[in-house]
């Protein structure tokens, strides 16, 4: 039975109170947290027809948050850091973002900072060619990697583009060593410009459920986060996790992964991702 399903059928045979402790129950089941999913049976318990109650609910907390990037033509370059746990799909995410940026008649740098991985840098390689990009790279021995925040001073000491593009290596948000890695990047990036960067945007794997909570609490020690771009987003039962993550954190969502190629990007769509829960 769908997520939506589920809401129908638990105000057919019961009195309110129990419907509102059964509706409650089933969004901590699709992950909207024990919070949000209280604050949404006590408001909408009460409604005739849920379903609806509940989708105009959901619109209400997201579609407020849907957003484009703002590039600030009076920063040159304008900085964008990309970070995310491994696996969440940053670098692919760099490449779409280079195009849309090029669609739009900007000129764009990359800067490959997971030196540690040689394919991600050698991945970036080809977009950067195809994209018709320049793109700052460490050498590419895997005993000797270059310090990431040393190429992220390069790159913006040397940048000429509108759009200076900066992958991160995927990192647990649990690893101290690898998050002060990711510290160090932003310190040195503000040494040349107090306001850089401009951009900074969690890649999340929408997949993951309540991790994600995690995810965003943890990375917004190291820099304020400034916008989040899903990957992923299939509009399975666990979808609530995306509610709970814009309800709290209010941060804006750039836009939605939706495939492999540079092309494969778009803006999110609330009422695609509520036709997705109902039908799953």
């Amino acid at each position: 039975m769908s997520f939506f399903g589920k809401l129908k059928s638990i105000f057919k045979n019961f009195a309110f109170a129990k419907n509102n402790e059964k509706l409650e129950e089933i969004l901590i089941e699709a992950d909207f947290g024990v919070k949000l999913a209280t604050a949404l049976a006590k408001e909408i318990g009460s409604k005739g027809d849920i379903t609806e109650a509940l989708k105009n609910k959901i619109d209400t907390i997201i579609s407020p948050l849907i957003a484009e990037i703002n590039v600030n033509s009076d920063k040159h370059p304008f900085v964008i850091v990309l970070e995310g746990v491994n696996g969440s799909g940053k670098t692919t995410t760099v490449a779409k973002l280079a195009y849309h940026f090029r669609q739009m008649g900007l000129s764009v740098d990359i800067v490959a900072c997971d030196t540690f991985r040689v394919a991600a840098t050698d991945q970036l390689a080809v977009w950067a060619n195809k994209l018709n990009c320049r793109i700052f790279c460490g050498n590419t021995n895997p005993e000797k990697p270059r310090e990431p925040a040393s190429l992220a001073y390069e790159a913006l000491s040397n940048s000429k583009s509108d759009i200076l593009l900066i992958d991160t290596a995927g990192r647990l948000q649990n690893n101290t060593n690898l998050m002060n890695e990711l510290a160090k990047i932003h310190r040195v990036l503000a040494k040349i410009d107090d306001s850089a960067p401009h951009e900074t945007i969690l890649v999340l794997d929408a997949t993951t459920g309540q991790n994600m909570v995690e995810q965003v609490n943890e990375f917004q020690k190291i820099h304020p986060i400034t916008g989040l771009i899903l990957n992923k987003l299939d509009g399975n039962a666990k979808g609530g996790t995306l509610v709970r993550v814009v309800n709290e954190f209010k941060l804006p969502i750039y836009g939605v992964g939706i495939g492999e190629t540079e092309k494969d990007f778009e803006a999110f769509s609330v009422e695609k991702f509520l036709k997705d829960l109902m039908e799953k």
